[in-house]
């Protein structure tokens, strides 16, 4: 009787466990991703095809840095000014800069702002959907369609939950992208051919970024049509994960499980210590080690990220000098044949290689990949 309570025991502490209570009830579809993995963790109706209302900007917001500078003037038409629904504030024949246009297609979830940045890159809406979808298919998300850059109504525009969390997984890879998508507030200044300038406050609708820890945004969403739609992402540590709902009522509360379901069932898998020896160039009667620059662990869900592999990337010859810190080659790393990641190998010491240096694995580094690899 001892011996199997204590079998039970171990159980729990060796086998990874959560708390499952995330179960989106509300929502048509819904979707929980691990960022770096890409790993499904929670699935509804995740295939689905249905519209996506303003959570379409997250690709118009892709786009627009990928196609544009920054500090680009861009000049407001009749047409972007007369969008209907959610608003920028902006005023035809007003200019302003690409980046303050950015902040209003995402805080205020401005339609006209979205139009307006279609049409400076693109010429009109017609055309820079075209462009969207190009981005689409790159990013692999081939169960989506875009025919316009806010996401008004329109028959044939339409995406999945598991589409718009790639989407979002591949937008989180840009820095400016999270700098927007995460700003609680952003101050515009509008131009005018007379010469006065006027001030614009922008808001972040997304309430996630003040009651959620580690929330980063990205993009609420919704028409009649369409229901409550909203992209949320978030990050603790090492892990990130993006929740996704389509049509749901009660998406806060049901945004704030999925990532709660996300974070309780993470375990971290470390791939790469900081210093670890990958080879010995040895050179003559000197030597050094070539190590990693730093650390790189991966978080995975549950049972999934055993196949961890590291491929080690050398030149075929070193330079004649080597400087302690000096990069000489890198680590990438992979869960389950999805790059993750890569992280520098140095010198760990000023070395001056003749012309003939060996290079030799790191005894102790091969035989711990090994049993890890063994043990999963």
């Amino acid at each position: 009787m001892k011996r199997s309570a204590l079998l039970v025991l171990l159980l729990f502490v060796l086998i990874p466990c959560r708390a499952v209570y995330a179960e989106a009830d509300s929502a048509t579809s819904a979707c929980l991703m691990n960022a770096l993995t890409g790993d499904i963790v929670f699935e509804k109706n995740a295939d689905e095809k249905l519209p996506m209302a303003s959570t379409t900007k997250i690709m118009t917001l892709l786009v627009a840095l990928d196609k544009s500078d920054p500090d680009e003037t861009v000049r407001i038409s009749e047409n972007a000014a007369a969008q209907e629904g959610s608003s920028a504030y902006l005023r035809a024949g007003a200019e302003l800069t690409m980046n303050d246009l950015l902040y209003g297609l995402m805080l205020n979830s401005g339609n006209d702002a979205a139009v307006a940045v279609a049409e400076h890159i693109s010429g009109s809406s017609e055309k820079f959907a075209e462009e969207m979808n190009k981005l689409a298919r790159k990013i692999r998300a081939y169960d989506t369609s875009f025919k316009n850059p806010n996401g008004l109504d329109q028959v044939g525009h339409y995406t999945t939950a598991k589409d718009l969390a790639l989407i979002t997984k591949y937008a989180l890879k840009n820095e400016e992208f999270c700098r927007i998508v995460s700003a609680k507030s952003h101050t515009a200044i509008y131009r005018f051919s007379s010469g006065s300038e006027t001030e614009v406050e922008y808001i972040n609708h997304n309430k996630m970024l003040s009651s959620y820890e580690g929330c980063i945004g990205v993009k609420t969403g919704y028409t009649k049509a369409c229901g409550r739609c909203l992209v949320t992402a978030a990050r603790r540590g090492d892990a990130c994960y993006i929740a996704v709902t389509l049509n749901d009522p009660n998406d806060w509360q049901e945004h704030r499980e999925l990532l709660d379901d996300g974070f309780a069932g993470t375990r971290f898998i470390c791939a790469v210590e900081k210093g670890e020896c990958i080879r010995h160039l040895v050179s003559g009667d000197d030597d050094c080690a070539l190590i990693a620059a730093e650390g790189f662990t991966v978080p995975v869900d549950g049972s999934k990220g055993k196949n961890i592999t590291v491929k080690v990337n050398l030149p075929e010859s070193i330079v004649p000098l080597l400087n302690k810190g000096e990069k000489a080659g890198s680590l990438d790393i992979y869960c389950d044949d999805t790059y993750v990641g890569s992280v520098d190998i140095v010198a760990d010491k000023d070395i001056s290689i003749g012309e003939d240096y060996r290079m030799k694995p790191c005894f102790f580094t091969t035989v711990k990949r090994l049993i890890r690899d063994l043990i999963g």
